[in-house]
């Protein structure tokens, strides 16, 4: 069993999910979040900052974890910096053991940048034990950057549009309803932007959970990394041109399966922590 989080002093987990999760309480990554934030004793905070339909968002997350044991739930929507530095927000913040940002469109996230909420996320997750997941939209804000949009069948500038995330995870930049929406083109044209970053793309009702340098796979998909430290990028003159990218790497990774973000290794089976060794 997970031992539960939140003490004073331990590092907390990021749940990072790929969108139309599970929500009929099966063994999806909406039970690995309450796991990880309480069980039964969880107070979960649901963002639904990024939704254009926050009341129906939150009573669906609400029904979900009432059913997964969980009695205390409630929803933030914070429409700008001004209710993101509002003293009511922290507050509701400080006391819980778990948040969920939701999807929708992630530029609605980016108003949170920088801000005391964010600053707080970041603490409690480092310091405290605090869970906090993100689905869709909320996941690729999870990264120093996010991916805002784009689309196209190649390697391109165009293909990506790329702005400021939440930095509760750095060097990665995350896509999500992967396979499903075929977006690999889309993560490679984000990585050739900058090839020290790890791409990460998650399949729906999947995610990852990320703690101690690494990462474990759960749900029913995969998740696609890409590593492109080693490689060679030949821009184009237009931005609607395709580039050329040599020697990059590609992992495929479905439930069970780890990987370890320090030295870009993927393994079968979980990653042994510091602890362990």
């Amino acid at each position: 069993m997970t031992e539960k989080l939140g003490g004073a002093g331990r590092k907390g987990r990021l749940l990072i999910i790929g969108g139309a999760e599970n929500r009929t309480c099966g063994a999806g990554p909406l039970e690995t979040f309450v796991e990880l934030s309480g069980h039964e004793d969880a107070r979960i905070v649901v963002m639904t900052t990024a939704t254009e339909v926050p009341e129906e968002v939150a009573e669906e997350y609400t029904a979900v974890f009432g059913r997964l044991g969980v009695s205390s739930v409630r929803e933030l929507r914070l429409l700008g910096r001004a209710a993101a530095d509002d003293a009511a927000t922290l507050r509701a913040l400080e006391s819980a053991t778990g948040v969920l940002f939701s999807g929708g469109d992630q530029s609605r996230i980016r108003t949170l940048v920088g801000s005391r909420t964010n600053e707080l996320l970041k603490r409690r997750l480092e310091q405290e034990g605090l869970v906090i997941a993100g689905t869709s939209a909320g996941a690729t804000a999870m990264g120093h950057w996010m991916i805002l949009g784009g689309h196209g069948h190649e390697v391109a500038a165009s293909s990506v549009k790329v702005g400021p995330g939440l930095s509760l995870l750095d060097n990665v930049l995350i896509d999500m309803h992967f396979n499903e929406r075929g977006r690999l083109p889309r993560l490679l044209s984000g990585i050739a932007l900058d090839t020290r970053l790890l791409g990460v793309g998650i399949d729906e009702d999947t995610a990852i959970v990320v703690g101690d340098g690494h990462f474990a796979v759960v749900g029913t998909g995969v998740v696609t990394v890409v590593d492109a430290g080693q490689s060679t990028v030949a821009y184009a003159a237009a931005d609607d041109e395709p580039m050329a990218m040599f020697d990059v790497s590609l992992h495929l990774l479905p439930a069970g399966c780890s990987f370890q973000m320090n030295d870009r290794l993927p393994a079968i089976g979980a990653v042994r922590g510091p602890e362990e060794e």
